[in-house]
């Protein structure tokens, strides 16, 4: 049991640092697409002679501010009136605003440009949100509202509402942020055992492990230390938990560092974790420590037979509440625990602004008795950020053909993979006397959007500039590229995509 407990943890922290999440981008067009939204400040509710309300505004992704302020006297929704705008992009902004009851609603359509990436793209988005006029301060107050996030739907380009990120564990669990002002771990499962060394073993060895829950989010984890040689003293443990299944996406993640000393049982914890539940736009870091000796209950028993020297085992099985004390309580910026990491080569944007496929292990297969190619085999993938994704074999036959000599794709298994880099549906037209390839391939992205998915369409015409040798096995002659590990990208021409309800533009 402990060994395979051991093997995931020690494979979670190698998964830290070679699964990490695509840079940064930041720029217009990566946030435009990823992050499309608003933040209303300032909120007041204004009564003198015609009743209004004023607030300012700020577009996420580009920067864009304004104060708006808007009669709400009529019924339905008001057109507000703009003042102070930064630069708008050239684009357009629309807000309105409407009161029901006690209960205020703000609506935002506004169009900009971006070409930071070289390429101009227009943008349009649209959002809305409800704010209790319970929890705005008077407008002589000194207080002021925090910031009220509108998340925001994209209809041009493409018409997606990109997801946000999952946060980290237990983030909005009910309880959490209250329960982290007095920590506490359960800890369980608590093994250690001292080989010393003999005839047989070549060193002395000691191993360590346990488990802990984090009480106030529920987060589970465990520690670990699979060869404790050498001197007793305190030695660092390795501590891992569910974040290591759940990378790429959150701006946050929970770390634990821990230590034991065998020379007399101390354990000391020290973890960072994150709560919202109380209020997302003011979500808290807690950073908290604590330490004990371990009430280990141990018994020793010679290595082997007849022999001299003795190993000792210690364990505790039943529930060890360990309190602990709260280093640290920091206050992060506002909505940013399920804020997703912008990404700057993603299926989406890769597809819209510089679509290229990449090619590799090409083949030919042809029939002895006929001129003509039998069969092509080769492997494709998307040229973006691809994570730990691998090209995806193609089989063309000649059996498979189609109108203007076209001929049909066979796609291989795509291991179930929920984010695949590679076409659908495919059809190829190939000349092995000039190496000319052509490929008609729909392909389909939803790494911004998982309900919402853009289905793109597009011809790629290249050569392949590589010599090929040929081998004939049985009654076919099978011909490669003389490096088989030869791989180029080629461009993806008169792309056209699809995202319901609205289609390209």
């Amino acid at each position: 049991m402990w060994a395979l407990f051991l093997l995931k943890i020690l494979s979670a922290a190698v998964l830290v640092t070679a699964q990490g999440p695509p840079a940064v981008g930041g720029g217009c067009t990566t946030n435009s697409f990823n992050i499309p939204s608003w933040f209303i400040t300032d909120f007041k509710d204004l009564v003198d002679d015609e009743r209004k309300v004023a607030f300012g505004i700020l577009n996420r992704a580009t920067n864009y501010t304004a104060q708006a302020t808007c009669g709400i006297d009529r019924k339905g929704y008001n057109l507000c009136s703009l003042s102070g705008q930064s630069a708008p992009g050239n684009g357009t902004i629309e807000i309105k605003a409407l009161v029901e009851g006690t209960v205020a609603q703000v609506s935002v359509n506004q169009t900009w440009s971006c070409n930071d990436r070289g390429t101009p793209v227009q943008f349009t988005a649209s959002g809305r949100t409800r704010i209790s006029l319970y929890d705005v301060p008077e407008p002589e107050a000194s207080s002021t509202l925090p910031p009220l996030l509108i998340q925001g739907t994209l209809h041009a380009p493409v018409f997606i509402t990109p997801d946000r990120a999952a946060g980290p564990q237990g983030h909005d669990q009910k309880g959490c942020q209250a329960a982290s002002e007095k920590p506490e771990w359960n800890i369980t499962h608590i093994y250690y055992t001292d080989r010393p060394a003999d005839g047989n073993v070549e060193s002395p060895s000691r191993t360590f492990n346990l488990l802990f829950t984090n009480t106030a989010n529920g987060y589970e984890g465990g520690c670990v230390h699979g060869s404790l040689v050498g001197p007793a003293g305190e030695t660092s443990l390795i501590c891992a938990g569910s974040e290591f299944g759940n990378l790429g996406g959150s701006r946050y993640a929970i770390s634990t560092t821990a230590s034991f000393d065998p020379s007399d049982f101390k354990f000391t914890v020290r973890q960072t974790w994150f709560c919202d539940d109380e209020n997302p736009s003011k979500p808290l870091q807690f950073t908290a420590s604590a330490s004990t000796i371990l009430p280990l209950t141990c018994t020793t028993t010679p290595l082997s037979a007849g022999s001299a020297i003795n190993e000792t085992v210690c364990d505790r099985n039943p529930t060890l509440v360990l309190a602990g004390k709260v280093d640290s309580a920091t206050t992060l910026p506002p909505y940013s625990l399920t804020e997703p990491i912008p990404r700057d080569n993603t299926c989406t944007i890769t597809s819209i602004l510089a679509p290229k496929w990449q090619f590799s292990a090409f083949e030919i297969v042809y029939t002895p008795e006929k001129e003509e190619w039998e069969a092509i085999n080769f492997e494709i993938i998307l040229a973006t950020y691809s994570g730990f994704q691998y090209p995806i074999p193609v089989t063309v036959s000649r059996a498979a053909g189609r109108e203007g000599g076209w001929f049909e794709c066979v796609i291989g298994a795509d291991g179930a993979n929920d984010q695949p880099l590679w076409p659908y549906a495919c059809l190829v037209q190939f000349n092995p006397e000039t190496k000319e390839l052509k490929l008609k391939a729909d392909w389909q992205c939803r790494e911004l959007d998982g309900d919402q998915p853009v289905n793109f369409s597009g011809l790629t015409t290249t050569t392949i500039k590589s010599d090929f040798t040929c081998e004939t096995f049985r009654d076919m002659e099978v011909c490669v590229t003389e490096d088989t590990g030869f791989v180029w990208t080629a461009d993806i021409g008169g792309v056209v995509w699809r995202s319901m309800p609205q289609s390209n533009p």
